[in-house]
């Protein structure tokens, strides 16, 4: 009792200081985003589909934007310095290039005109989620960049999600058989991510402005990541490559072991250690802000013991990796109502599904890490 007693004294501590943090941090990024006419989540709101005055919906730059505008300033830990910001290399690519590989012209693609249908889907913790679906040219669009843009780019080993060879059995197995498992959610994932970081990451690449500013337009929308585009869960991971490397060290020298799933963080412990816990909580809420990010402090932090049910990705983790006892037994009543014509749940295509999750989490749960 003593562990989660001390542990609640330091989560509330960490709750605060994360809300001040939090709070400087989106002061620091409105003044900026004022500068710099770059639409920041939660400045006061333009109307839909407008941006910043003078600046398109999709974060395009008008001729006053100062090319690679910075991120609004990281809220720094004491004594910690941030590292310098690398400057872009020599433009190899324009937009003849981007044209050529997405298989259209130059002018089709400045004349693309981005158009998304907003709706909401019921997240499972409660509440909605914004979905922005893009109309059919450019989601076939989006899925050229996809393909051919942003095919053969690399994530940081511990991005788990959206990756090929990784997935929730993939994050799940690194751990398996833990002492701790800590578990973390970002708030916001994608609305959070910067149409400015989108930006200077296509610059790091090696693409000019122009073929930056075009595709900033296939990719951005109201200044940040729209959740619905088939591009936006790879270039969140992308982006987000100094997050995880950081994350992935703090993890290593105390011992654990450093996952993420979009915006689920995961750490696990070999031994209960609870100020390796409460570190691990308070260098991922301090890493996070300086990324632009902030954590779900109060509803989805979880820290669970061997003793617990300890579940990552909805997968059952204290021993191997499987789906929850309950998830079982309901699969095979539905089974049974389907084979029999009674009314079920499911349909044998969702059943289906299920089996194919089954498979998967057999066939992977031992296999080494791609």
């Amino acid at each position: 009792m003593g562990f989660f007693k001390d542990l609640g004294k330091k989560l509330e501590e960490a709750r605060r200081l994360a809300e001040e943090l939090q709070q400087q941090a989106q002061e620091q990024a409105q003044k900026l985003g004022q500068q710099a006419g770059v639409p920041i989540p939660g400045a006061p709101a333009q109307p839909p589909g407008t941006g910043a005055p003078g600046q398109p919906a999709w974060g395009g730059q008008p001729a006053q934007e100062a090319r690679g505008g910075a991120a609004p300033a990281p809220t720094m830990a004491p004594g910690e310095r941030e590292p310098a910001r690398r400057s872009p290399p020599p433009a190899r690519f324009g937009p003849d290039e981007l044209a050529r590989r997405l298989g259209t012209t130059v002018d089709a693609l400045r004349a693309v005109q981005p158009d998304y249908t907003a709706f909401s889907i019921p997240k499972r913790s409660g509440g909605q989620r914004r979905i922005l679906a893009p109309d059919p040219v450019l989601k076939s669009l989006q899925r050229q960049v996809l393909r051919r843009v942003l095919g053969r780019l690399r994530a940081h080993p511990a991005a788990m999600g959206f990756e090929r060879g990784r997935s929730i059995v993939t994050h799940a197995r690194g751990h398996s058989g833990r002492a701790v498992v800590v578990h973390m959610d970002i708030q916001d994932f994608f609305p959070s991510t910067r149409a400015v970081t989108v930006r200077e990451y296509f610059r790091q690449l090696g693409w000019d402005d122009a073929a930056v500013d075009l595709l900033a337009k296939l990719t951005v929308w109201e200044g940040s990541l729209p959740q619905g585009a088939p591009t936006s869960p790879r270039l969140a991971n992308l982006v987000n490559r100094r997050l995880d490397a950081r994350l992935a060290g703090k993890a290593a020298r105390l011992g654990a072991t450093y996952t993420r799933y979009a915006d689920d963080i995961t750490f696990s412990f070999p031994t209960a250690d609870p100020k390796a816990v409460i570190d691990a909580i308070r260098l991922t809420r301090d890493t996070v802000a300086r990324e632009g990010y902030a954590l779900h402090l109060r509803r989805k932090l979880h820290v669970r013991k061997q003793h617990q049910r300890q579940l990552v990705t909805g997968l059952v983790v204290n021993r191997g990796v499987g789906l929850p006892r309950e998830r079982r037994r309901w699969l095979r009543a539905v089974e049974h109502h389907l084979s029999t014509g009674k009314p079920a749940t499911l349909t044998q295509a969702q059943l289906a599904g299920w089996y194919a999750l089954a498979h998967m989490i057999e066939t992977q749960r031992n296999a080494p890490p791609s």
